[in-house]
C-alpha cells in the first residue's frame, strides 16, 4: 500500500498487531508509528473514527439478529449477525469478516475501495457466462422448437379438427375459444401458428376436405358390388328451409354393407315429385353411378311416385334399363304405421280411403290428421290446420282421449311434471303423430302404472273435470295395449341398422296373422270398438300388401333367404299368389343367368392339362352337381335351413359365391335394399342439432356439406388419421386444395 493512504484497512492494521521491523526502515515510517499525535492529528483520527462507525453501520444493515433457532453466540461469546442475502447460511460477529463476505461472495464493497480492475473484470465473466448460457439456452430452445414444429402435421391438424367440427356438430366459433387453444398448445406450444383466428374460414377447410374426400366417396360408390339404392324423404327446418335427404346403401368392393348421405339439397320454391327427381339426378351425376342405379325406397306420399317415375325417363334416355314402377319401393315402417292409425281411429272403410288419399295428395298431412279434420267437418268445427296434432281422431275414443287429456295435463307445467314423476318414478310420456309407436309407449306406461295414475287424478279432480278413466276405459287400454305390441315390435326390425328388404313381406305375414287370430278371440269379441278397429287396420295392411305385387323384389328378396326359400311361400301364402311371384322373380333372374363368369386362372390352366387315364376314370365316377342346373331353381327348391347371419352376409361369403357364382349376385343386389326410409329421418334428426337455435342463419350449402362430411366420417366411408387402434389403419395423404372466400350465412353481416 502507498505510503499516505489512510484506509480503514491500513488503520485497523497498525493499531491491532506488533509492528515488525522493516529490514530497511525509513524514518518517516518509525516517527509515524511512535510519535505522539498532536491536535490536528486528533481531530483527523476523531473523522476517521466516524467514518468507520458510518461503514460499520453501512455493513451491518446487510445481516440480522438470530431467530428463534438460530446459535446466538459464536465460541468467544460475542453475538453473531446472519447475512440476509445467504438467507441464515452465513454468520459473524466481526466488521471486517461481514464486509470481506459482502465483497467477495456478493461484490458488495463498503468503505474499501473496489480493486482496481476487478469490477470490469467480474462484469466482463458475468457478461461471458450469460451470453454463454443465454446461446446455449437458445440453441437447446431452437432445437426443441424445431422438434416441436416437425412433430405436427399441418394437413393432418386441420383435417382433424374440421372432422371434430362436422362429426359433432360444433359451432364453427370453437376454434377462436381460449380453452380450446388452451388444450391444443399444452399438447404442443408450437400449434400456436396453426390456429385459425377467425371462424369465418372455417366454411374454407369443409369446403376443402368435402372436395377430397368426396372423390373417395365416388370411388367406393363406383367399385361397388351391388346395385346403388336410394331412401329419401322431404323435412322442413326449423329456420324454414326444406331439405331433401339422398342416402345410398350398397355392398362395397369388400363385401361390407354401406350407408352414405350423398346429398342434402335445398328443396326451393316446389316439393313436387319432378323437383326431387332433379336433385337425385344431379347427385346421380356428380357421384358418376347412374348404370349402378338401384331400387327407390320413400313413403307413401304420391309426389315419389312422380318422382321415381321421372327419373325412369331420363335413364331410359341415358340407355339404361330402368322401370319405375318395380324399382319403387314402400317404406314399410310407414306401411305399419299406417294400419295402426287405422287401427286407433278410423271408423269407417270410406272414411280411411278418403283419408288416405289426401294423405298422399298432401305431403305435410297425415292419415291421423286427414280422419281428424273429417271428424270437425262433422262436428261443424272450423280450426287451423296445426290444430290437427292436438285434437286427432282419438276424440272419439273416450279411453284414448281421456289418457290424452291427463298426459297434456301433466305437460303443462313443470310442478305437475314433478309431482307425477315422484309419484310414478318415470314420465309419462305423450302421444305424437309423427312418432312412430308414441300411443303404445303413452298405453303401456299408464297401463303399468294404473294405481300412481289413478291416484294423481284423483288430486287432481277438480282440474281434470271430466277427463277420468273409467273401469270400461282402463279395459280397453289393456286391450289396446296387448293388440299394439306386435305392431311395436315390428317397427323395430324394421328400424334395426341392417334390416334388409327380406322382412318385408314377412313382417306383413306377421301381422296379417295377428289380425286374423284377433277377429276370432273372445275377449275381442264382445267389444265393437275393437272389433271395427281390426277391420280398419286388416284393410290398410292388406291394401299395401297387394301393392307390393308391383315390385318384385318384394318376393324376391323372401326366396332368397335361406331360411324360408320357396317352402315359406308354399305354407304361408294362399296358392293363388304363389305362382305369379315365382314368375316375377324368376323374370328378375332372368337379367343375372346368363352373365359372364369370372375367369378363374388356376381353372384355366388346369382345364388345358391333358387328363391322365386315372382322372378319365374318375371323372365318370364323379357325382357332383351338372354346372348347367339353374342357380335359382336350385337355391329356391332345397330345404331351408337356420344361419346366424343375416341373408346378406350369408350371400356374401366365399363359399356362396362359388356354390352360385351367378345368383350370388342378383341376392346381393336385391338383399341391399333397405326395406324402410328412416336413414333420411336419422339424417334429420342430425340436422336439426347443426341448425340449433343460434345457428339458424346458417347457409343451406354449409349445411349440406357438414353433415355430408359428418355422415361420411360417421360411417367410416373416410379415413383421415392414422390412429393406432390395433388394426391396419389407412392413410390418407391430404393435398391442400385452395378454397374461396365464401359467406356461411344467407345474410353478409351475420356472426356464429
Amino acid at each position: 500500500m502507498a505510503s499516505g493512504n489512510f484506509s480503514d484497512q491500513s488503520i485497523r492494521s497498525t493499531s491491532s498487531s506488533t509492528p515488525c521491523t522493516p529490514k530497511t526502515p525509513t524514518p518517516d515510517a518509525f516517527s509515524f508509528l511512535n510519535s505522539r499525535p498532536t491536535k490536528p492529528d486528533r481531530a483527523r483520527e476523531d473523522i476517521i473514527l466516524k467514518q468507520r462507525k458510518r461503514r460499520a453501520e453501512d455493513v451491518w444493515d446487510h445481516f440480522r439478529k438470530p431467530q428463534e433457532d438460530e446459535d446466538k453466540r459464536g465460541k468467544d461469546g460475542q453475538s453473531l449477525m446472519y447475512c440476509k442475502i445467504c438467507d441464515g447460511r452465513w454468520s459473524t460477529a466481526i466488521t471486517t469478516n461481514a464486509r470481506g463476505h459482502l465483497a467477495n461472495k456478493h461484490h458488495i464493497y463498503i468503505g474499501v475501495a473496489e480493486p482496481k480492475g476487478k469490477k470490469p473484470r467480474q462484469l466482463a465473466l458475468d457478461i461471458s457466462f450469460q451470453n454463454a448460457t443465454q446461446k446455449l439456452v437458445e440453441r437447446d430452445s431452437f432445437e426443441l422448437r424445431e422438434k416441436l414444429r416437425n412433430a405436427i402435421d399441418r394437413d393432418a391438424f386441420y383435417e382433424a379438427q374440421i372432422q371434430l367440427i362436422t362429426r359433432r356438430r360444433m359451432a364453427f366459433n370453437c376454434v377462436e375459444w381460449a380453452e380450446y387453444q388452451a388444450l391444443l398448445m399444452s399438447i404442443n406450444p408450437e400449434v400456436e401458428s396453426l390456429l385459425v383466428e377467425s371462424h369465418s374460414s372455417i366454411p374454407i377447410h369443409i369446403e376443402r376436405s368435402f372436395r377430397q374426400h368426396h372423390g373417395t366417396v365416388k370411388g367406393r360408390l363406383q367399385t361397388a358390388r351391388s346395385q346403388i339404392h336410394y331412401s329419401i324423404d322431404l323435412w322442413k327446418s326449423p329456420n324454414r328451409k326444406s331439405f331433401l335427404g339422398i342416402c345410398a346403401q350398397f355392398v362395397d368392393n369388400e363385401y361390407v354393407l354401406r350407408k352414405a348421405l350423398l346429398a342434402l339439397p335445398q328443396c326451393r320454391f316446389s316439393h313436387s315429385g319432378e323437383t326431387m327427381a332433379a336433385h337425385i339426378l344431379e347427385a346421380i351425376k356428380a357421384y358418376e353411378v347412374a348404370e349402378k342405379t338401384g331400387y327407390i325406397v320413400g313413403d307413401n306420399a304420391s309426389s315419389n311416385d312422380t318422382c321415381v317415375a321421372a327419373i325412369a325417363r331420363e335413364l331410359i334416355k341415358l340407355g339404361i334399363e330402368f322401370d319405375g314402377k318395380k324399382r319403387r319401393i314402400r317404406c314399410c315402417g310407414h306401411i305399419i304405421n299406417l294400419s295402426l292409425e287405422a287401427f286407433l281411429f278410423a271408423s269407417t272403410i270410406e272414411a280411411l280411403e278418403a283419408a288416405i288419399d289426401a294423405a298422399k295428395e298432401e305431403a305435410d298431412l297425415t292419415v291421423v290428421e286427414a280422419l281428424q279434420e273429417q271428424l270437425r267437418e262433422k262436428q261443424g268445427k272450423k280450426g287451423k290446420k296445426k290444430r290437427r296434432a292436438n285434437e286427432a281422431g282419438w276424440q272419439s275414443i273416450s279411453a284414448l282421449s281421456n289418457l290424452h287429456t291427463i298426459a297434456v295435463f301433466i305437460r303443462s307445467s313443470s310442478i305437475l311434471s314433478d309431482e307425477w314423476e315422484s309419484l310414478a318414478g318415470k314420465t309419462l310420456g305423450i302421444d305424437n303423430i309423427t312418432r312412430w309407436n308414441s300411443w303404445f309407449n303413452l298405453i303401456k306406461t299408464a297401463v303399468e302404472k294404473q294405481a300412481k295414475l289413478m291416484i294423481f287424478c284423483q288430486n287432481h279432480h277438480k282440474e281434470l273435470s271430466t277427463a277420468v278413466l273409467s273401469p270400461q276405459d282402463w279395459e280397453t287400454l289393456e286391450m289396446t295395449l296387448e293388440f299394439l305390441q306386435p305392431f311395436s315390435q315390428a317397427t323395430l326390425i324394421q328400424e334395426s341398422k341392417w334390416s334388409s328388404l327380406d322382412q318385408a313381406l314377412w313382417t306383413m305375414d306377421v301381422l296379417f296373422k295377428h289380425y286374423e287370430q284377433a277377429k276370432i278371440q273372445a275377449k275381442y269379441a264382445h267389444n265393437s270398438h275393437i272389433v271395427n278397429s281390426i277391420n280398419m287396420g286388416w284393410y290398410v295392411l292388406d291394401k299395401y300388401y297387394k301393392s307390393s305385387d308391383e315390385a318384385p323384389a318384394y318376393t324376391t328378396a323372401l326366396l332368397l333367404h335361406p331360411m324360408r326359400r320357396k317352402k315359406y311361400i308354399d305354407l304361408n301364402w294362399d296358392p293363388s299368389w304363389c305362382g305369379p311371384a315365382l314368375k316375377a322373380a324368376r323374370e328378375i333372374w332372368a337379367k343375372y343367368k346368363d352373365l359372364p363368369l369370372e375367369e378363374n386362372v388356376g381353372d384355366k390352366a388346369d382345364d388345358s392339362r391333358e387328363l391322365s387315364e386315372f382322372e378319365k376314370l374318375a371323372q365318370e365316377l364323379d357325382v357332383t352337381e351338372d354346372d348347367n342346373e339353374d342357380e335359382f331353381e336350385k337355391f329356391v327348391t332345397a330345404s331351408p335351413h337356420k344361419i346366424t347371419c343375416s341373408p346378406l352376409q350369408w350371400w356374401c361369403k366365399e363359399e356362396q359365391r362359388l356354390e352360385y357364382p351367378r345368383l350370388h349376385k342378383m341376392a346381393i343386389d336385391i338383399l341391399s335394399i333397405p326395406p324402410m326410409s328412416d336413414e333420411a329421418e336419422r339424417v334429420f334428426s342430425g340436422v336439426r342439432r347443426t341448425i340449433s337455435w343460434d345457428r339458424a342463419r346458417l347457409g343451406a350449402w354449409i349445411v349440406e356439406m357438414t353433415e355430408l362430411l359428418g355422415n361420411w366420417n360417421k360411417n367410416d366411408l373416410i379415413r383421415v388419421l392414422h390412429v393406432l387402434t390395433g388394426e391396419d389403419d389407412e392413410v390418407i395423404n391430404l393435398s391442400a386444395t385452395g378454397g374461396n372466400d365464401i359467406d356461411i350465412f344467407d345474410c353478409d353481416n351475420s356472426s356464429q
